[in-house]
């Protein structure tokens, strides 16, 4: 890393800040590895023009943003260790690019574990929320999904429910398709 770079990672490590990457361009991982999301329900709630631009990425350099090995990837990742504290997050307006973000982290030398904290318990932290983990006492939503994001960072788009105040929503209820949650 250049002497500047260096110079900041140290003053986000020493000093414990939160730092929200947004390695753009990330999502497209995610449409080359499963085909089938192109057409998930979900995505298709999105206008046409935006599932088009997130699943092509016309620009390769930003799909490649967080692989660049002296690249920004390698700069969070030196945030990270430093003891800077990432906060996953996205400029864009759909959410797929956050699940990308997260495989960027993972793909740039994060574990899944410490992409899955900088997706929960990382921004509760950043906002002064008594949320982001499970514990006996605390509100907390939930989702459940297909697969084991520990092993596959990726799984983290299969939400297959959610769990939020008290109640359990299917896909097809939160897509206006099935009956109303009970509580």
């Amino acid at each position: 890393l250049q002497r500047s770079y260096e110079d900041v990672i140290q003053l986000f490590g020493k000093s414990g800040r939160y730092l929200t990457p947004t390695l753009f361009g990330s999502a497209k991982p995610l449409f080359d590895a499963d085909a089938s999301l192109r057409d998930d329900p979900r995505f298709k709630l999105y206008p046409e023009w935006m599932r088009e631009q997130v699943a092509q990425m016309a620009n390769p350099k930003a799909a490649n943003f967080a692989l660049d090995p002296e690249g920004n990837g390698k700069m969070v990742i030196a945030v990270m260790r430093a003891g800077g504290v990432i906060v996953a997050g996205t400029d864009t307006p759909n959410a797929i690019n956050l699940h990308g973000e997260l495989g960027a982290y993972v793909a740039a030398g994060m574990t899944p574990f410490e992409a899955l904290q900088a997706a929960t318990v990382n921004p509760a932290r950043a906002l002064a929320l008594d949320a982001g983990t499970i514990e006996a006492g605390k509100l907390a939503d939930l989702i459940v999904i297909d697969g084991d994001p520990l092993a596959n960072i990726a799984s983290t788009y299969k939400v297959r429910r959610v769990i939020a105040n008290g109640r359990v929503y299917g896909m097809e209820q939160l897509l206006g398709r099935g009956a109303a949650a009970k509580p």
